[in-house]
Protein backbone atom coordinates (compact mmCIF):
# COMPACT_ATOMS: atom_id res chain seq x y z
CA UNK A 1 0.00 0.00 0.00
CA UNK A 2 1.32 3.42 -0.92
CA UNK A 3 1.33 6.38 1.44
CA UNK A 4 -0.46 9.67 0.86
CA UNK A 5 0.18 11.20 -2.53
CA UNK A 6 0.79 14.80 -3.50
CA UNK A 7 -0.83 16.25 -6.61
CA UNK A 8 2.18 14.97 -8.54
CA UNK A 9 3.53 11.44 -8.43
CA UNK A 10 5.89 11.89 -5.48
CA UNK A 11 4.60 10.71 -2.04
CA UNK A 12 3.92 13.55 0.38
CA UNK A 13 6.62 12.41 2.79
CA UNK A 14 9.20 12.89 -0.01
CA UNK A 15 7.89 16.41 -0.76
CA UNK A 16 8.16 17.26 2.92
CA UNK A 17 11.69 15.96 3.20
CA UNK A 18 12.84 18.04 0.21
CA UNK A 19 10.93 21.20 1.09
CA UNK A 20 12.87 24.32 2.01
CA UNK A 21 11.78 26.34 5.01
CA UNK A 22 10.82 29.35 2.90
CA UNK A 23 7.83 28.62 0.68
CA UNK A 24 5.60 31.18 -0.99
CA UNK A 25 2.29 30.67 -2.73
CA UNK A 26 0.18 32.69 -5.14
CA UNK A 27 -3.10 31.91 -6.85
CA UNK A 28 -3.49 33.67 -10.20
CA UNK A 29 -6.32 33.51 -12.73
CA UNK A 30 -5.71 31.87 -16.11
CA UNK A 31 -7.65 33.59 -18.90
CA UNK A 32 -6.32 31.52 -21.82
CA UNK A 33 -5.73 27.95 -20.57
CA UNK A 34 -4.38 26.47 -23.83
CA UNK A 35 -1.89 29.29 -24.41
CA UNK A 36 -0.97 29.24 -20.72
CA UNK A 37 -0.22 25.50 -20.89
CA UNK A 38 2.03 26.04 -23.92
CA UNK A 39 3.81 28.80 -21.96
CA UNK A 40 4.37 26.49 -18.98
CA UNK A 41 5.72 23.78 -21.28
CA UNK A 42 8.15 26.30 -22.79
CA UNK A 43 9.54 27.39 -19.40
CA UNK A 44 9.66 23.86 -17.99
CA UNK A 45 11.59 22.19 -20.77
CA UNK A 46 11.21 24.19 -23.97
CA UNK A 47 12.83 27.15 -25.65
CA UNK A 48 12.37 29.46 -22.63
CA UNK A 49 13.63 27.03 -19.97
CA UNK A 50 17.15 28.49 -19.64
CA UNK A 51 15.94 32.09 -19.48
CA UNK A 52 13.30 31.16 -16.93
CA UNK A 53 15.85 29.48 -14.67
CA UNK A 54 18.08 32.56 -14.91
CA UNK A 55 15.14 34.68 -13.77
CA UNK A 56 14.43 32.26 -10.91
CA UNK A 57 18.05 32.48 -9.74
CA UNK A 58 17.91 36.30 -9.86
CA UNK A 59 14.76 36.30 -7.73
CA UNK A 60 16.11 33.73 -5.24
CA UNK A 61 13.65 30.99 -6.23
CA UNK A 62 15.11 27.54 -5.59
CA UNK A 63 12.24 25.51 -7.05
CA UNK A 64 8.99 26.49 -8.73
CA UNK A 65 5.85 24.34 -8.66
CA UNK A 66 3.10 25.29 -11.10
CA UNK A 67 -0.33 23.74 -10.72
CA UNK A 68 -3.55 24.18 -12.69
CA UNK A 69 -6.93 24.15 -10.96
CA UNK A 70 -10.12 24.22 -13.00
CA UNK A 71 -13.26 25.38 -11.24
CA UNK A 72 -16.74 26.62 -12.12
CA UNK A 73 -15.47 30.14 -11.34
CA UNK A 74 -12.62 29.78 -13.86
CA UNK A 75 -9.15 28.33 -14.18
CA UNK A 76 -6.39 29.33 -11.77
CA UNK A 77 -2.68 28.72 -11.48
CA UNK A 78 -1.32 27.82 -8.07
CA UNK A 79 2.28 28.98 -8.02
CA UNK A 80 4.60 27.78 -5.25
CA UNK A 81 8.09 29.19 -4.91
CA UNK A 82 10.59 27.46 -2.64
CA UNK A 83 13.33 29.65 -1.23
CA UNK A 84 11.17 32.80 -1.09
CA UNK A 85 9.33 34.11 1.97
CA UNK A 86 5.58 34.64 1.52
CA UNK A 87 5.79 38.37 2.23
CA UNK A 88 8.17 38.81 -0.73
CA UNK A 89 5.81 37.34 -3.37
CA UNK A 90 3.76 40.47 -4.09
CA UNK A 91 6.78 42.81 -4.27
CA UNK A 92 8.74 40.34 -6.45
CA UNK A 93 5.83 39.91 -8.86
CA UNK A 94 5.28 43.68 -9.01
CA UNK A 95 8.98 44.34 -9.62
CA UNK A 96 9.08 41.66 -12.30
CA UNK A 97 6.12 43.28 -14.06
CA UNK A 98 7.29 46.88 -13.69
CA UNK A 99 11.08 46.50 -14.00
CA UNK A 100 11.88 43.49 -16.20
CA UNK A 101 15.62 42.75 -16.35
CA UNK A 102 15.74 40.57 -19.49
CA UNK A 103 13.87 39.78 -22.70
CA UNK A 104 12.27 36.83 -20.90
CA UNK A 105 11.06 39.04 -18.05
CA UNK A 106 9.78 41.64 -20.55
CA UNK A 107 7.79 38.88 -22.27
CA UNK A 108 6.30 37.88 -18.93
CA UNK A 109 5.45 41.52 -18.14
CA UNK A 110 4.01 42.41 -21.55
CA UNK A 111 2.36 39.16 -22.61
CA UNK A 112 2.08 36.45 -19.95
CA UNK A 113 0.78 38.58 -17.07
CA UNK A 114 -1.73 40.71 -19.02
CA UNK A 115 -2.80 38.26 -21.75
CA UNK A 116 -2.60 34.80 -20.18
CA UNK A 117 -3.51 35.86 -16.64
CA UNK A 118 -5.65 38.95 -17.31
CA UNK A 119 -3.75 41.05 -14.77
CA UNK A 120 -2.91 44.71 -15.34
CA UNK A 121 0.84 45.00 -14.56
CA UNK A 122 0.51 48.73 -13.89
CA UNK A 123 -2.03 48.10 -11.10
CA UNK A 124 0.71 47.41 -8.55
CA UNK A 125 1.27 44.33 -6.43
CA UNK A 126 -1.58 41.98 -5.63
CA UNK A 127 -2.91 42.04 -2.08
CA UNK A 128 -1.00 40.02 0.47
CA UNK A 129 -2.29 36.54 1.20
CA UNK A 130 -3.86 36.57 4.64
CA UNK A 131 -3.26 33.65 6.96
CA UNK A 132 -6.56 32.59 8.46
CA UNK A 133 -5.46 29.63 10.57
CA UNK A 134 -2.66 27.19 11.25
CA UNK A 135 -3.89 23.83 12.45
CA UNK A 136 -1.54 21.17 13.79
CA UNK A 137 -2.02 17.70 15.24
Amino acid sequence: MQGPQSSGSRPLRQWRSHRLLAIARAVIAITKPNEWRAWVDSIASGDRADAHRQMMRRLGIKREHIRHQASPAGDVMVLVWEGVEQDRVAPLLADLAQNPQSEHERYIATHVIPDLHGVDPSAGPPPMMQEVATIET
